[in-house]
């Protein structure tokens, strides 16, 4: 799996960090809590500089050329 290039927010599409995480009918990694519907986690790289996450337009980039939207906060590992 590879994310494609991005240059539109100064991505180069990479397979190191490509990672797709579906979570049905739960909405954490931890399958602690139930829900009715099911969240997609995509992996990307993420570097912070000056305190300012910049690879995070690159998730909502991916979102878009899904019809999708970001609806949560970028988590660190």
């Amino acid at each position: 799996m590879r994310w494609p290039d991005a240059p539109e927010v100064g991505f180069s599409g990479e397979s190191q960090h490509a990672e797709v995480t579906l979570l049905v009918n739960t909405p954490t990694r931890e399958l602690d809590e139930h829900a009715v519907d099911h969240t997609v986690l995509l992996h990307v790289r993420s570097v912070c500089v000056d305190g300012r996450e910049i690879r995070e337009p690159y998730a909502h980039w991916l979102a878009e050329q899904m019809g999708l939207t970001v609806i949560g906060p970028g988590q660190r590992w």
